[in-house]
């Protein structure tokens, strides 16, 4: 019996992955992973399949707020790229994943707190007030105070899309058409 799989590891991955996913679960992977503007043929040769194939699902990822059509000034046509709100409710996700909601609220609790620290030891409402005004304060330090400002953030995140979900799921007052009450005119 002859086995007719390519030698090259890296070429077997390849056609497994072709042949395991569709076109459109191709295109969102490789989206998944696409942060800065990439064109519609370098996505297509990523995601191995036809521009006019990527074009299409990207549009519905797109229409889906998974990414974001961009239009860079020194590149024609439409470029692509990961949309900032999805990256945020999936990093929320993960967040609400592997922490439960009260050990999620203590950590805010301490991230506002260190927050207030690096505020008072400065004399600065964030790091880049901070660097514009010259404070005292190591790299070390700066990096710690930026990311402890972005963690708050995506802890508040995972905050409010806890109690949104739940909200959604106690929700009894729908209109008809499946709309939350209050949320839609």
């Amino acid at each position: 019996m002859t086995d007719n799989r390519p030698a090259d590891v890296n070429e077997r991955v390849t056609e497994e992955w072709k042949a395991d996913t569709s076109p459109g679960e191709r295109v969102r992977t490789v989206m998944k992973r696409t942060y800065d503007p990439q064109s519609v043929a370098t996505i297509a040769e990523r995601a191995l399949t036809s521009e006019t194939t990527a074009r299409k699902h990207l549009g519905i990822l797109s229409a889906d707020g998974f990414v974001e059509a961009v239009s860079p000034p020194d590149a024609r046509g439409t470029w692509y790229k990961r949309a900032p709100r999805s990256v945020v409710l999936e990093r929320a996700k993960q967040i609400l994943d592997s922490v439960d909601i009260e050990t999620l609220s203590a950590r805010v609790t301490e991230l506002r707190e260190t927050l207030r620290e690096f505020e008072e030891q400065t004399g600065a409402e964030s790091p880049r007030a901070a660097a514009i005004a010259d404070a005292e304060i190591g790299a070390e330090a700066m990096t710690e105070w930026q990311t402890a400002r972005r963690n708050l953030k995506l802890a508040r995140a995972a905050l409010a899309l806890a109690d949104a979900t739940e909200a959604v799921e106690d929700d009894t007052g729908s209109d008809e058409r499946g709309e939350p009450a209050g949320v839609i005119g």
